[in-house]
């Protein structure tokens, strides 16, 4: 039997919801004899599903407007409802916090930054998080009882059932995410890896986009750490313990190259990630202590600069043939600071890749900027809230609750 089929009414029932009201947030208003002939379903079973969003708040009528091409009455446009809940979402970072409340169009309608000192426990993170809500819901306009969730995004090992195993970054270990979130917060909760995240954000903008989604990767060179998440034929890849796409420790050089004072000698984290590359440029000039100062040696002409920044390109580019390798992808999409900031950094890595390319195995491989920049996570896990918030409504309608 195919597990994706409804295998009783109720099940039907919200997967008839849940078809029209996608269809509705992914190409907006749209008419009742639009949405049964995109569909499939009749006229009658369309006015029951309607009826039913409509009771339920997630869609309302839009306007009057004239069917183009047809006579007769004016047909009414249906559209989604994005003030009918919001979603708290947070994307963790040392320090920093990015804390946003959306909408159910996963749009931000209030954001502030949470400072917190490094070190500091989840427990302290999720109890200041309570006492921005109040801010945050003021600014919106908005009372605390519509905010219908929470969802974090971490950088590091997170379970499926949203325990933080380890968070090198964050210094988090054997953390219950989800369970102080719920407890603190009086409210459901997610907590997800920041890349997983990212890309399910970054596959919901490219199937707006009406691009082909089935097969992509996500690809992120962080401050210390490099991680990555899959989709392949559909499905985002987890593993055994949720860790599939954790490439941060593959092997791209000999062992100790570069990498002196790193655990993990040799491996792509000690290689590629933002800190590891600044830590190189520093050992040719201790003035090249960022980014900036990077480019500006670049562009100055710095011989020696130009080789190491020219092998970390080509390391970038090992890591983007290895993914297409592992995974077969038709699209991966690169993200982090190094990428974005430095000059030439894409271009030279994009002539790497040319080179490395096994093309018996993809031939025709997109290799793109991430669309959200540095607030992919935080795009990310709104797409992932939202989409639980709806389907906690409907799960509810679709039972008689």
């Amino acid at each position: 039997m195919d597990s994706k089929k409804p295998r009783s009414q109720a099940d039907l029932k919200y997967h008839n919801l849940q078809l029209v009201f996608d269809l509705l947030k992914r190409e907006g208003p749209m008419s009742r004899a639009a949405l049964a002939k995109r569909t499939g379903l009749s006229a009658t079973s369309m006015t029951r599903i309607v009826n039913e969003l409509q009771r339920i708040g997630l869609i309302t009528e839009h306007a009057i407007t004239a069917t183009p091409g047809m006579s007769g009455r004016p047909g009414t446009l249906l559209e989604v409802r994005a003030d009918a809940a919001y979603c708290l979402c947070v994307d963790t970072m040392p320090n920093l916090n990015k804390v946003t409340l959306v909408n159910l169009a996963a749009r931000n309608v209030a954001y502030r930054e949470l400072f917190i000192a490094a070190g500091a426990s989840f427990q302290r993170m999720a109890e200041a998080l309570k006492g921005m809500l109040p801010e945050l819901c003021r600014d919106a306009g908005v009372s605390f009882k519509q905010v219908a969730c929470c969802g974090v995004s971490v950088s590091g090992h997170v379970l499926a059932n949203g325990r933080i195993s380890a968070s090198s970054q964050l210094q988090w270990a054997d953390v219950d995410g989800v369970g102080i979130l719920e407890r603190v917060l009086g409210m459901p909760a997610y907590v997800e890896n920041d890349c997983k995240a990212a890309l399910l954000g970054e596959q919901y903008l490219l199937s707006c986009a009406g691009e082909n989604t089935e097969n992509i990767v996500y690809l992120k060179l962080g401050w210390a750490g490099v991680g990555s998440a899959a989709i392949v034929d559909g499905r985002l890849l987890r593993g055994s313990r949720n860790a599939a796409g954790e490439i941060g420790r593959f092997n791209a050089q000999l062992e100790g190259m570069h990498a002196e004072k790193c655990e993990y000698k040799g491996s792509l984290e000690c290689t590629i990630s933002e800190s590891a590359v600044i830590s190189r440029a520093k050992s040719i000039d201790p003035a090249y202590g960022s980014l900036s100062s990077i480019n500006e040696g670049l562009r100055a002409g710095d011989a020696r600069l130009r080789a190491m920044f020219e092998e970390v390109c080509e390391y970038i580019a090992i890591a983007v043939s290895d993914i297409s390798c592992a995974y077969n992808p038709d699209t991966i999409i690169l993200s982090g600071n190094l990428l974005a900031s430095c000059i030439g950094c894409y271009e030279t890595v994009m002539q790497f890749v040319q080179k490395r390319l096994t093309r018996s195995i993809q031939p025709n491989l997109t290799v793109r900027l991430t669309k959200m920049g540095s607030n992919a996570g935080l795009y990310g896990i709104s797409c992932i809230v939202v989409e639980e918030t709806v389907k906690r409504m409907l799960m509810k309608s679709s039972a008689g609750i």
